[in-house]
């Protein structure tokens, strides 16, 4: 019933590629789908979409980038669950849709061509025409191909530029891809993977030492909150592309040596990212009250109820001179805020040998600075590096902690 609401002939299909009556799909039961936080479920996929490519190569033929041609591209699939549907999206799939401005998901389906094969190409949370997240032509470039290692030829490219702020920076998902393959394998409807984070997740805790009265009586009321972290200056655009090889197969990586402003080299383009109690970001009040360095404690400044306090960043070696910046507040109970600091702190040593690894952002992970404020000496005493798997932060990982 739906296949007769929707237009056979994906956009951009060659004439020769006639399409059939099975519409494309992607498994829901059995083989499922896998997600990642935050689309821990099927009902967080379901609710935001993703991006599927398709090449075709014709009958007898493999995808190689020269026989296969583009199919469609930066399709929209989804999920449009029934009425009466509970959340086990068990015995349906992942098809073509169109979602409305005021949220409503319709079928837009595509299909299957008569003959040949399709080799998939997909990336979660879907874009369109957004900055954030573009899809680009497979590379024909032989200087730019010898600079991304076991690039799989005829594979488009994903550009990764992260917004501006916190809570409009997106959690990019990219399946390996799937090649060469035919409708009437696994019943049509394979599973895609996009269980591997691609980003880094970037957050700080604070405490203090130290205070601004050198009088008993008066400092005791003394309090220390961030009022904003930046991070300056860190790589802000990268391409992500895939590739192939003998011994790990298909999958995707970013690219280290071809820049989105300099495709000749490896001129990345840079990047600051601010978070601050004014855009309500970090905690204010007495929850933003840090702890002092005796407690051996830290305060996470971000609000505990959002993420929006969270950077989800670009993988990269920081590059040298990325610092950040801290803006806090000396508060007094009684009498308000007696004095404001703002401090940079270096992201990594110099020179950066010192401490090869400290300045290493690895794809997946969370990465977490632990600062402590210098209060008289409006500084800071020591900055810490931790890193965590993403999904499970709160534990720490031994041999990952670096200091400086």
């Amino acid at each position: 019933m739906l296949l007769s609401a929707c237009s056979k002939a994906p956009a951009g299909a060659r004439r020769d590629a006639e399409a059939s009556e099975v519409p494309v799909a992607f498994a829901v039961d059995g083989p499922q789908t896998r997600s990642q936080a935050p689309l821990t479920t099927l009902a967080a996929l379901a609710a935001q979409d993703f991006s599927v490519s398709a090449w075709y190569s014709p009958e007898g033929e493999i995808f190689d980038g020269e026989h296969s041609v583009k199919y469609f591209a930066n399709h929209r699939f989804g999920y449009i669950k029934g009425a009466s549907e509970d959340d086990s999206y068990a015995n349906h799939a992942w098809q073509g849709v169109s979602r409305s401005p005021t949220n409503v998901l319709s079928p837009n389906l595509v299909y299957w061509p008569l003959d040949g094969t399709l080799s998939f190409f997909c990336y979660a949370p879907y874009r369109e025409g957004d900055a954030d997240i573009v899809l680009e032509d497979p590379v024909m470039d032989a200087g730019v191909i010898a600079r991304l290692p076991d690039y799989l030829p005829g594979s488009p490219l994903i550009r990764v530029t992260p917004a501006e702020t916190a809570a409009g920076q997106a959690d990019f998902l990219c399946a390996p891809p799937l090649l060469d393959r035919d409708r009437t394998d696994e019943g049509g409807a394979f599973p895609l993977d996009f269980s591997q984070h691609r980003m880094t997740q970037v957050e700080f805790g604070f405490n203090y030492i130290g205070t601004l009265v050198d009088d008993d009586v008066l400092n005791i009321h003394e309090k220390v909150r961030v009022t904003s972290v930046e991070i300056q200056q860190v790589i802000g655009s990268r391409y992500f592309y895939f590739k192939e090889s003998p011994s790990n197969g298909v999958d995707g990586a970013w690219s280290e040596l071809v820049s989105p402003s300099d495709p000749s080299g490896a001129d990345f383009p840079k990047a600051s990212y601010r978070i601050s109690t004014a855009g309500g970001e970090l905690k204010t009040g007495l929850d933003a009250n840090l702890p002092e360095q005796g407690s051996g404690t830290y305060l996470t400044v971000r609000k505990e109820d959002t993420l929006d306090g969270v950077f989800c960043l670009l993988p990269q070696t920081v590059p040298a001179g990325a610092s950040l910046v801290v803006s806090y507040n000396i508060v007094d109970d009684y009498a308000g805020v007696r004095g404001s600091e703002v401090i940079t702190v270096p992201l990594c040593s110099d020179p950066p040998t010192d401490h090869p690894t400290l300045a290493v952002w690895p794809a997946g992970k969370k990465v977490r600075y632990l600062i402590t404020l210098d209060i008289p000496n409006r500084g800071f005493v020591s900055m810490t590096a931790k890193y965590y798997d993403w999904n499970d932060a709160n534990n720490p990982h031994p041999g990952q902690e670096l200091m400086y």
